[in-house]
C-alpha cells in the first residue's frame, strides 16, 4: 500500500478576503479606472464583514498602508463618481472619519438610470485641491 497523498490547496480562501463579482470586474463602471483604484475597492470589500455595508470607516494610518493620502483621497472619489461606493457621514473636521457604504450604483453607470452624485457638494471648495 501506498502512502495516501493529502489534497494541499494552496489557494485556500482563509478570511478575511473579499469577494469580487465577475460583472463588477468587467462593467462599464469599472473601465478606465485605474489599478490602484480598484485595489482602494477591494480594500474597501475587506472592511465588509457582512453587517456593515452603510458603516465602512479608514483610519488615515488605514490609508497611508494602501497608499498616499492624496490618491487615497482621489481614488474614493472616483469610486463615489462611479458608484461603487457612497459617502454615508463626512468626517474631516477635528479627526472626524468618513463614514462609507457599498452602493450598487456602478450597475447603472452609463445608463440614463444611473444616480450621479455631485463630488462638489458633498466635499465643499475648502477641501478642493487649488
Amino acid at each position: 500500500m501506498g502512502k495516501k497523498k493529502k489534497n494541499k490547496n494552496e489557494f485556500n480562501a482563509i478570511p478575511p478576503y473579499a469577494q469580487i463579482e465577475e460583472k463588477l470586474a468587467y462593467s462599464e463602471a469599472s473601465k478606465g479606472l485605474k489599478s490602484h483604484t480598484k485595489w482602494l475597492y477591494v480594500a474597501f470589500r475587506l472592511k465588509y464583514k457582512g453587517d456593515n455595508a452603510r458603516d465602512i470607516t479608514f483610519t488615515e494610518k488605514e490609508a497611508k498602508r494602501i497608499t498616499d493620502w492624496r490618491t487615497f483621497r482621489a481614488d474614493y472619489r472616483k469610486l463615489i463618481e462611479r458608484g461603487f461606493i457612497d459617502l454615508i457621514k463626512r468626517g474631516g473636521f477635528y479627526k472626524e472619519k468618513h463614514i462609507f457604504g457599498l452602493s450598487n450604483r456602478w450597475k447603472k453607470y452609463g445608463t440614463k438610470d444611473f444616480v450621479k452624485v455631485d463630488i462638489d457638494k458633498l466635499f465643499p471648495k475648502i477641501f478642493k485641491r487649488k
